[in-house]
């Protein structure tokens, strides 16, 4: 056999390198960007994450405690991040630019909430209720996933919130292309 590589067989080698570790560090990310990810991916909540790489990587009960509790202090450190992040890019900002930021996420909220009526045939009510449920996550990103999901579970009707985690791609076993709205 030719010891020499062609450069076509080491540039495939490092893409699949490349889309190998993705993979892997995808499957192990915490809360990410709503709508993000699939199957193991970031958007998953913790609970998910650990129940995909159990399917996955066949996890004992001992390693299921031990990625939940690296997952959970990954999301913890994150959410710390986002939050030191905000605070040292509004010290930058002028009133004026936090004004358009504030008017960004407000009209992001109205469309979620649009989008939802439609799809879930809100109430009024409801609608304000998940407006202010959004607005609040947008402007502090305080709410963990499970936080927004519980809110969001005390404002739909059972159905409504069964055809949201069903259109969310979160269905029976809980994976999918993201939670709630603006988390």
């Amino acid at each position: 056999m030719n010891a020499q590589l062609t450069p076509s067989f080491t540039r495939t080698s490092a893409a699949l390198a490349l889309i190998l570790g993705a993979a892997l560090i995808g499957a192990t990310t915490a809360q990410a960007q709503p709508g993000m990810g699939g199957p193991g991916g970031p958007a998953m909540d913790i609970g998910s994450k650990v129940e995909y790489m159990t399917k996955q990587l066949d996890l004992t009960p001992e390693q299921q405690e031990q990625v939940r509790a690296i997952l959970e202090k990954t999301r913890q450190e994150q959410m710390r991040l986002r939050q030191e992040n905000r605070a040292q890019i509004d010290a930058l900002l002028t009133e004026e630019q936090k004004a358009k930021r504030t008017e960004r996420q407000l009209k992001a909220v109205n469309r979620q909430v649009e989008r939802l009526t439609d799809r879930l045939d809100l109430t009024d009510e409801q609608a304000d209720q998940l407006k202010a449920l959004f607005t609040e996550q947008r402007q502090s990103r305080a709410l963990s996933r499970d936080q927004m999901h519980e809110r969001m579970a005390a404002i739909l009707t059972a159905d409504q919130l069964a055809e949201f985690e069903q259109g969310r791609g979160r269905g029976p076993g809980g994976h999918g292309r993201g939670g709630c709205p603006g988390y």
